[in-house]
């Protein structure tokens, strides 16, 4: 019975180590494979593979990933989700002006598809008034829809 419980308590044990090493990144070098994997298949428009490597990836060491990440959820027709990291990646403003501009106009985007266009005008003019040359045509799109909702 001694036996046992110092047995059980040693997988505990391992168990437990493991977790402090992986919470301190010791096996965070799947990062770099799980980009490359995502990045391939964003680019093949493989977009639910490129979504299941993104997803995975520690975004504070690699805020790279957000856009290609929630463009992916924006092509296989879930805006919901492409916001969900769009949102606190336009609140961290941790990214030089070009890139926030291109989140902002594709929370622009995002909000248009799942019909808050409230919020979509508010983002894409936003991201007009920091350069985004795309989103004056989005605001157009935008407008249409507006007009077409009104009738």
């Amino acid at each position: 019975m001694k036996k046992l419980i110092l047995v059980i308590i040693g997988i505990i044990a391992i168990l437990g180590v493991i977790v402090i090493a992986k919470n301190n990144y010791v096996f965070s070098f799947g990062d770099t494979e799980r980009i490359d994997k995502g990045w391939k298949a964003y680019e093949n428009k493989e977009y639910s593979f490129a979504i299941t490597q993104f997803v995975t990836v520690d975004f504070k060491k690699h805020p790279e990933v957000v856009m290609p990440l929630a463009d992916s959820y924006l092509e296989i027709g879930e805006p919901y989700n492409a916001i969900q990291y769009l949102e606190p990646a336009y609140k961290s403003k941790d990214y030089h002006s070009a890139d926030l501009s291109k989140i902002t106009n594709m929370l622009g985007i995002a909000y248009t598809k799942s019909g808050d266009y409230k919020k979509a005008r508010t983002f894409l003019e936003e991201s007009i008034k920091l350069g985004n040359s795309n989103s004056q045509q989005n605001l157009q799109i935008l407008e249409s829809l507006e007009q077409n909702q009104n009738k």
